[in-house]
């Protein structure tokens, strides 16, 4: 058996949250196993950052919708150990367990949280991550734990987020060549970019709230629009006085930026979460994505970890303004997000899948 992980997440070209959390695992995996391989599956249109030393096969829609190429790749890999993200169908799963390889569902929603415990998934996955951001002490529900007794086997495991670490010296080059310094700027990003309100794209309507905002608090501000932006009717608007654009970033230096920033505009992805509020940075979170997103804000707003802004310019320039102005106000948030448990996962969850993919590989999985 090869040792070698494959990555199966949700992609498409307008979200890309679970391929940027895959990917940051599997640069974990690799850091931690330079032997190990890690592919990726995505799909062709997503727009999303490559890393050269993982390699991505490309699908013509997201997993789910694309059974015969999952089966193809997981066929002609072997791998050893297989993650599906909040993507994949029963066959799917089935097929990688019949290839010898350990099976991962991820699930950051309740309905791919329910379709985890559902038996017949159960009765072929090893282990379940569950997400559980904000949860210093999560649980399972009545339903879940009589699952756990029906199929033992499966294993579950809680993480709060998982992104890439934050290093500052990523951010370096970026603060030269925007001319900004630590603790200096504020930084707007939706995350990819690629969603719209009321017609319009979400970055642009970052654009006019960044403006804004630098009217209000003097403070500069850069607007990262993110690989999935695509221009409205009237093209790519220019930039405000006091604001500048950046296409977009890798996700290393995306969470460099955000560590360094004064305060920071996110949409409430779980990547998002995982590199602003999760990292200590003073956020305002926006509906910038899918329906998760509403509920992830909702809960981390009345935890006092973040603040909560409509899609509107002058009310997110407003609550970002404010975070500048009341020095308090920042370092409270902060607080209460170390006290939700809000944490970055990643290094441990990388543990866990060689750990797996150790165990499977030495024939100690029961089948």
């Amino acid at each position: 058996m090869r040792e070698l992980m494959l990555f199966v997440p949700a992609s498409g070209p307008t979200g890309s949250g679970e391929y940027y959390r895959c990917l940051a695992l599997a640069r974990a995996v690799r850091a931690r196993s330079p032997d190990c391989e890690c592919h990726l599956l995505v799909h062709r249109e997503a727009g999303v950052e490559l890393d050269p030393e993982i390699p991505c096969h490309l699908l013509d829609d997201t997993p789910t919708r694309q059974t015969p190429q999952v089966l193809e790749c997981i066929e002609r890999l072997e791998p050893g150990l297989v993650l599906f993200d909040s993507a994949g169908r029963l066959r799917q799963l089935r097929a990688a367990r019949a290839a010898g390889a350990a099976t991962v569902w991820l699930s950051d929603r309740p309905g791919k949280r329910r379709k985890g415990f559902r038996w017949r998934a159960m009765r072929q996955l090893d282990l379940h991550l569950v997400a559980a951001p904000g949860q210093p002490q999560p649980v399972l529900d009545v339903r879940e734990r009589l699952m756990r007794r029906l199929v033992p086997a499966t294993a579950v495991e809680f993480f709060s987020t998982i992104a890439p670490g934050a290093d500052a010296l990523l951010a370096q080059p970026w603060l030269t060549s925007l001319q900004v310094v630590p603790g200096g700027y504020l930084l707007f990003v939706a995350g990819g970019g690629g969603y719209r309100h009321d017609g319009r794209p979400i970055p642009e309507l970052l654009i006019d709230a960044a403006g804004l905002a630098h009217r209000q608090c003097g403070l500069p501000a850069v607007v990262v629009l993110g690989p999935q932006y695509r221009p409205g009717a009237a093209g790519r608007p220019a930039a405000p006085v006091g604001v500048q654009l950046l296409d977009a970033l890798p996700t290393a230096e995306l969470g460099a930026l955000l560590a360094c920033a004064r305060a920071a505009v996110t949409g409430a992805g779980s990547m998002m979460v995982a590199q602003g509020v999760a990292t200590g940075v003073a956020t305002v979170l926006v509906p910038a994505g899918g329906t998760d997103q509403p509920a992830r804000i909702r809960a981390l707003s009345e935890a006092g970890a973040a603040l909560a802004a409509p899609l509107e310019p002058p009310g997110i320039a407003e609550a970002v303004s404010r975070l500048v102005t009341e020095p308090a106000l920042a370092a409270g948030l902060a607080q209460a997000a170390a006290a939700t448990g809000l944490r970055n996962d990643v290094q441990r969850v990388a543990g866990l899948l060689t750990r797996l993919l150790d165990t499977r590989r030495s024939g100690r999985l029961t089948e």
